[in-house]
């Protein structure tokens, strides 16, 4: 049995983009996450949130904060099999910043993932060619700065989507016309 994953960035995908969100009290998780995860979970994907929180090293917040936000969204049902954290300021050279696939590699070592068999869902050119590079199918959604993103037209996504729900609504559409044939 192959492992599959999705991969996800976090803001603008599972809770709104505030811009450096760094208190649980300006969390706000966008209707429908919970569910989308839950049905992806019972389809037999592990599930894994990858984000850049620049905010940790341009000192908007402590790295504990970014922590917490995760456990307040474990409260609303958000509660991926691993977060894997960026925590960098974008000048600092590091490895794990998106879009490059540190992570992507490391999830695929640590739980036996077959990349090309999973996905990556984001609303920023960096999420989209992080799963580019890893590869992975690239869905990009329009929430958070999705609508920027798609009328820019940077990267070219293997599919365009709403929001998170129609993401997985896809996501699961495609897997069961696969394991049919």
């Amino acid at each position: 049995m192959i492992a599959r994953a999705v991969f996800l960035d976090r803001d603008g995908v599972l809770m709104e983009d505030a811009n450096y969100v760094g208190q649980i009290e300006r969390v706000r998780v966008i209707p429908g996450a919970a569910a989308a995860l839950r049905q992806l979970r019972e389809a037999g994907f592990k599930l894994f949130v990858v984000t850049n929180q620049s905010g940790v090293g341009r000192g908007y917040f402590p790295r504990e904060a970014v922590d917490q936000i995760h456990e307040h969204l474990a409260q609303h049902d958000i509660r991926p099999d691993r977060y894997y954290i960026c925590p960098h300021h974008p000048e600092d050279g590091c490895d794990c910043r998106k879009p490059k696939p540190k992570f992507f590699f490391e999830a695929a070592r640590e739980y036996g993932v077959d990349l090309a068999h999973s996905y990556m869902i984001g609303d920023r050119p960096s999420d989209i060619l992080a799963g580019q590079n890893a590869g992975c199918r690239t869905i990009l959604v329009l929430t958070g700065v999705g609508r920027e993103t798609l009328a820019r037209n940077e990267v070219r996504p293997d599919h365009v989507a709403s929001d998170i729900t129609a993401a997985v609504e896809w996501i699961l559409t495609r897997n069961a016309s696969c394991s049919q044939a």
